[in-house]
């Protein structure tokens, strides 16, 4: 059977699995899809309804209202 010679430290075990860890957060960060709107100019992910203008592939699928200056209402 295969038994490990010596007992591996809880350090080295921690630095393998967070290796292996931090490798996959950076992938994650690369796969990541930020594109600028044509509707409002705004940077958003890509995919993503842009809660701007409201609209996903140039069709508007979100009503937004506005009341007052700053205020905005989303009805999805």
């Amino acid at each position: 059977m295969a038994v490990p010679k010596k007992k591996v430290s809880q350090s080295r075990k921690r630095r393998r699995h967070w290796t292996r860890q931090r490798l996959t957060l950076k992938k994650l960060q690369n796969k990541l899809n930020i594109v600028k709107s044509k509707d409002s100019g705004e940077y958003a992910l890509g995919h993503h309804v842009c809660l701007k203008s409201g609209k996903y592939k140039g069709k508007q699928i979100l009503t937004i209202k506005t009341k007052g200056d700053s205020s905005t209402v989303v009805d999805a």
